[in-house]
């Protein structure tokens, strides 16, 4: 049995999409602001998919992605290596699982 509501889930679920401000990517050593395409929750999950079309004529190296909040703050970061070349979109998907533990 969980020990949070439903009700009270779900609003936390909304706060948590509302907070979300932007993706961004390290290429090449610079941050690049995407375009966020999907933010929701599927069931236990939270996705986000995010295009960047500035990077869309680079060939460049992608070796970080990160969740930016509406206040400023970093509120996850990934490293991942992605070699991308000219001509290529850029379309990063974010899975994020939310679990609410029972004792």
């Amino acid at each position: 049995m969980a020990y949070f509501s439903n009700n009270f889930i779900n609003h936390r679920r909304n706060q948590w999409l509302r907070s979300i401000h932007s993706v961004e990517v390290q290429a090449n050593g610079t941050w690049h602001k995407g375009n966020i395409t999907k933010k929701e929750i599927e069931e236990d999950t939270l996705v986000i998919m995010a295009t960047f079309p500035d990077l869309d004529a680079l060939t460049c190296t992608i070796t970080a992605s990160r969740i930016v909040d509406v206040r400023g703050e970093v509120a996850a970061y990934q490293q991942r290596v992605i070699e991308k070349i000219s001509g290529q979109g850029t379309l990063i998907k974010l899975t994020i699982p939310i679990y609410e533990v029972s004792l």
